[in-house]
């Protein structure tokens, strides 16, 4: 029997250029609670000036940060409120400015009887209303729920950088290829038969052009 040939794609940057935290905002303001946000960014506004002017110099850690203390934000839902939210996130955010070109090849590997996975540090709930969009599957991060609520947490780390390798090795089959944007998508990359960069930030772009892997920014 042959090894099953499995394809990886990171979310947010690769299959679309949304960006979730601004979709998450946008649903609270929509529904009711931009206050809530509001209260939040005021908050927080010296950190995200310090960030903009270049005092904090660590993007990657001010982003995951960020997303992590929006997702805080949510504490207190029910699952079914937050799958709510995730659709309609998945709806006016991420499918919206879905990378046409990448979802082709996504839908081409499908045609060619690879198993896809949509590997990504977003949030199980949101990463899996837009896997169902593609009939794939996904491995995101997964949300603490205690009593019925979520808590705001997540369980474990975000599912980035060396965490995607490790999930995508209890993944029985062959990665022929896998398809990133980050510096983080790198050690993903790397363990691909054949890795595609899209849309690369610096470090992911000068690591692609080191290691001849293909670029794809259309």
């Amino acid at each position: 029997m042959a090894e099953t040939e499995i394809v990886a794609f990171d979310l947010e940057g690769t299959l679309t250029a949304g960006v979730a935290w601004e979709g998450m905002r946008d649903y609270l303001q929509a529904h009711g609670e931009g206050a809530k946000f509001q209260r939040f960014f005021r908050k927080n506004l010296l950190k995200v000036v310090a960030f903009r002017v270049g005092i904090l110099r660590d993007e990657r850690a001010f982003k995951e940060g960020w997303i992590l203390d929006v997702m805080r934000l949510f504490a207190g839902y029910t699952p079914a409120q937050f799958a709510e939210a995730a659709a309609w996130v998945v709806e006016r955010t991420f499918w919206p400015n879905r990378r046409d070109v990448v979802v082709e090849e996504l839908e081409v590997h499908k045609e060619n009887g690879r198993s896809v996975i949509i590997v990504s540090g977003m949030f199980e709930p949101i990463l899996q209303q837009f896997a169902a969009k593609l009939q794939v599957k996904s491995i995101g991060t997964p949300l603490e729920v205690v009593n019925g609520r979520l808590t705001g947490e997540i369980v474990g780390q975000l599912n980035v950088g060396k965490a995607k390798v490790a999930q995508l090795q209890n993944v029985p089959g062959r990665l022929v290829a896998a398809y990133g944007d980050t510096v983080r998508d790198i050690p993903m990359l790397q363990m691909a038969e054949t890795a595609v960069a899209v849309h690369p930030d610096k470090v992911l772009r000068e690591t692609a052009v080191q290691n001849g892997w293909r670029i794809l920014t259309n």
